[in-house]
């Protein structure tokens, strides 16, 4: 059996973890980057900037592609309230990780299925929550000197070396990796636009 989407299929975002999550079901898919201005508003809610951040990037898309179904999403890792992005250095990528040692955390992907021509969007965020080990110096600097920790939000991946500091999830696994794909999917299919053939 092969899944089939009723209409053409764009991701509004290069993500090389979005687009294996994406292949690892079969969906065909382009790729689109919406460059949207990512920074936080006052007073912002986790769940709020997600929800807001996914919704422009799928609408950026859907507007000059109307005929297509367009993906938008976005992720944080929140701890005590603070959001971490992407480390820029060794240094802000070693802070992260004191961080989040030996404590649970939140991790909040919001995405949007958007179709310009009928002008029919859902948008959703889900929550999963990560519980660190506590992490030794030692292990911190063999994490650091990799290349894992600096191209995602809180500094590490869970589907390379940094699941090693995982203890456990509750929630969507592939929500931490950066889309939930088993709720896309169901939207996808209370959209009318996918079936199983």
């Amino acid at each position: 059996m092969t899944i089939y989407l009723s209409k053409p299929f764009i991701l509004a975002s290069v993500s090389p973890r979005r687009q294996e999550l994406l292949r690892s079901v079969g969906l065909k898919f382009n790729t689109i980057p919406a460059h949207v201005n990512e920074e936080y508003l006052d007073g912002e809610s986790p769940r709020a900037h997600v929800r807001r951040l996914s919704l422009s990037k799928a609408m950026t898309i859907a507007r000059k592609n109307p005929s297509a179904l367009v993906l938008g999403a976005d992720t944080i890792v929140v701890i005590d309230g603070l959001i971490l992005g992407k480390p820029k250095n060794k240094k802000q990528a070693r802070e992260m990780l004191e961080k989040l040692s030996g404590r649970e955390h939140k991790v909040f992907t919001g995405f949007t299925l958007a179709h310009g021509a009928t002008k029919v969007y859902k948008t959703k965020v889900i929550q999963s929550a990560v519980l660190f080990k506590k992490i030794s110096f030692e292990e911190m600097e063999w994490y650091v000197m990799c290349d894992e920790p600096y191209d995602k939000a809180g500094g590490y991946a869970v589907q390379g070396k940094g699941a090693y500091f995982i203890k456990s999830i509750r929630g969507s696994y592939t929500n931490v990796i950066g889309l939930p794909l088993c709720e896309v999917l169901e939207e996808l299919k209370n959209l009318k636009a996918l079936t199983f053939r």
